[in-house]
């Protein structure tokens, strides 16, 4: 993975969720590069027991729709 995080969030224990850029290889190994390697993804992080990686859940139209992802995270985290 790159420097470039807008935003993270804890899931759980074992998960959190990003939006940040990443490295062609992180996208290839994530088998995401249907999704191009430009730009910023909405992504998860796996650690535990078995398991460890990131998943690619999908990529941020614009640097705009970041922004506002990440006021959704802050608003629901809030109520």
């Amino acid at each position: 993975m790159e420097d470039g995080f807008l935003g993270t969030a804890r899931i759980d224990n074992r998960r959190s969720i990003h939006i940040a850029e990443l490295s062609r290889k992180s996208i290839v190994d994530s088998d995401a590069e249907h999704l191009g390697f430009g730009g910023y993804f909405l992504f998860e992080t796996i650690e535990g027991e078995g398991a460890r990686g990131i998943r690619v859940l999908a990529r941020v139209a614009s640097l705009d729709a970041a922004f506002a992802m990440l006021d959704l995270w802050r608003g629901s985290a809030a109520a």
